[in-house]
């Protein structure tokens, strides 16, 4: 069973151009003195619930913090741009709020990633250690997703649909579309990339088609202090398919040295 996160939930306000009241889970360490901060972040349309397996994994002997993007899960759905300058401003309102120790571990899924990778790029002093799943230099989303919302019907029939052709969705289709607008159509990680010198694990799901292996490979070489993980029989959300073989990952990350750039491995066999 996986950890019941209602109990840990707060709510915060994040001032700025945009005021938006967020969602954040805090939780940890469960069983002793705190090994230091872990920051996850969720993709586009995801929510909290998807890092619930690494969320009890690692809040045994980690503060985790989680928060629900703009728009996304249990925070407010503001009428904003959504782009990636409001995510960052969000996310580093979330750190000063919840007075988050530094340097901490930094981990990312899918649209997650340009947010953690500018982060991580602008202030490594702030990051410890870096984990991308299921991301890369690219960002793109469902297909399928992606040929609904842009369909030339209004937004409220959109809306109507989601439930039916989108139902594992934690986002209005409006957002969405904003989120593609204002952020996942304008990222260029082949930029940003290079710049990030923190250790980064980088894990992919071998049968994943959103963000295919070639993406996560091209991230690996971009990135000088990386290691790619390939998750076997796993799609784009191996944190949830096969969670403990992604926690294996982490525990052996997290306690491993500073410095470990390796060839690429293949886990979960």
């Amino acid at each position: 069973m996986t950890i019941d996160l209602t109990p840990h939930r707060k709510q915060l306000q994040v001032s700025g151009t945009a005021p938006v009241r967020l969602s954040v889970v805090d939780v940890g360490p469960l069983r002793g003195p705190s090994r230091g901060a872990v920051v996850c972040l969720h993709g586009c349309a995801g929510s909290v619930d998807q890092w619930a397996h690494q969320i009890e994994h690692l809040a045994q002997d980690y503060r985790v913090i989680a928060p629900e993007l703009r728009g996304h899960g249990r925070s407010e759905v503001p009428n904003s741009a959504y782009s990636l300058e409001e995510f960052l401003w969000d996310f580093t309102q979330v750190l000063t709020q919840l007075k988050v120790d530094e340097p901490f571990v930094l981990m990312a899924h899918s649209f997650g990633g340009p947010i953690a990778l500018t982060f991580a790029a602008s202030q490594p002093q702030r990051v410890s250690k870096l984990v991308l799943v299921a991301t890369g230099p690219e960002m793109h989303i469902h297909p399928l997703h992606e040929f609904i919302i842009k369909l030339p019907v209004s937004l409220a029939a959109l809306e109507r649909l989601r439930p039916l052709v989108m139902p594992k969705s934690y986002a209005p289709v409006g957002v969405i579309q904003r989120v593609l607008a204002g952020t996942l159509f304008r990222w260029d990680g082949y930029k940003v990339l290079p710049q990030v010198q923190t250790p980064t694990l980088i894990i992919a799901g071998q049968w994943d088609f959103i963000a295919p292996l070639r993406q996560a490979e091209a991230a690996h070489r971009l990135m000088p202090n990386s290691r790619l993980e390939v998750v076997r029989y796993t799609r784009h959300l191996p944190h949830l398919e096969r969670p403990q073989a992604v926690n294996r990952l982490l525990d052996r990350f997290l306690s491993g040295p500073r410095l470990w750039r390796e060839e690429p491995q293949a886990a979960g066999g």
